[in-house]
């Protein structure tokens, strides 16, 4: 019998199946995308106790520090003169080299800039789309001595904070509603910290500082806070490495360096200190903060 018509019938069906099999399978092309990796820019704010001038070597410590830390900006404080180029210049980075007491310093190139000489003077570098921010708020009239070694009322200190007060007020003001990382010298301590919690380790005060709250009121985060939410297990100390008493009288330590952060596109991951031993170049720890966007 001969059998043709049925290896034909048989071999239409196979490829009818093959076909079929094949088109329901998914497709390279069409599968998902998979998300962009995210980007990752890493903050340090720095003050450099006058350029580093105060230490043997300084200027070299301070650009090692900065190379050693892995940040990818920096916001500068006490950075007088031609501080800022110069720490460029050895990293081969970018600046806005304003030649004051304030400065940025980037391994990204700066896309625009901008300057106030509110809030004691702030510079401001628009980085991978982002405005990042170095302030360094009033030195006078210092909260903390207020309140450990003068007994004062809470009237008397925040009476005494009302400059840097209005110098933050302000600063927030000028940089306006968009995502931003404002890092520095606030020369206050947090309202973050001197809780209920802490009340021991702070003089037995609970202070609600307007310096660093007018900042929260107007929506932006303390990233070390809010990676390190319990203050009294890691107060992140940041004044003062070096000074431990003055006049005669404790110093009270504290954190008064900061990097807040506002804006949906950004996100803390990491925060740290940054600092002290020996060969450090500054009366500071730095400040740390890792951010992803």
């Amino acid at each position: 019998m001969d059998r043709t018509p049925a290896r034909t019938a048989l071999a239409a069906a196979t490829a009818l199946a093959t076909l079929t099999a094949v088109m329901l399978m998914p497709s390279a092309a069409a599968a998902p995308a998979a998300p962009a990796a995210a980007g990752r820019l890493t903050v340090m704010s720095f003050n450099t106790w006058h350029g580093g001038g105060q230490v043997a070597d300084g200027f070299t410590k301070t650009v090692d520090a900065i190379r050693g830390s892995g940040a990818d900006v920096v916001a500068l404080q006490e950075s007088n003169g031609d501080v800022a180029r110069r720490i460029a210049d050895r990293l081969g980075w970018y600046t806005t080299a304003t030649g004051t007491h304030v400065d940025i310093v980037s391994r990204f190139p700066i896309e625009q800039e901008d300057w106030t000489g509110t809030g004691n003077g702030v510079v401001a570098a628009r980085i991978k789309g982002f405005w990042i921010y170095s302030t360094h708020f009033d030195y006078t009239k210092y909260g903390p001595y207020n309140a450990c070694w003068d007994d004062d009322s809470y009237a008397a200190i925040h009476a005494d904070e009302a400059n840097r007060a209005k110098q933050a007020e302000e600063t927030v003001k000028w940089a306006g509603s968009g995502p931003a990382i404002m890092a520095g010298d606030f020369n206050s301590p947090s309202h973050l910290d001197w809780t209920e919690d802490t009340r021991a380790a702070h003089c037995a005060s609970v202070v609600q500082w307007p310096t660093t709250k007018a900042f929260g009121d107007a929506g932006y985060r303390d990233s070390f806070r809010e990676l390190h939410p319990d203050e009294a297990a890691v107060p992140g100390d940041t004044w003062s490495p070096v000074v431990k008493s003055t006049g005669g009288r404790k110093e009270p330590q504290d954190r008064i360096d900061f990097i807040l952060y506002k804006g949906s596109t950004l996100k803390a991951v990491g925060s740290r200190t940054v600092g002290g031993g020996r060969d450090w170049p500054s009366d500071h720890l730095a400040v740390l903060t890792t951010f992803t966007y």
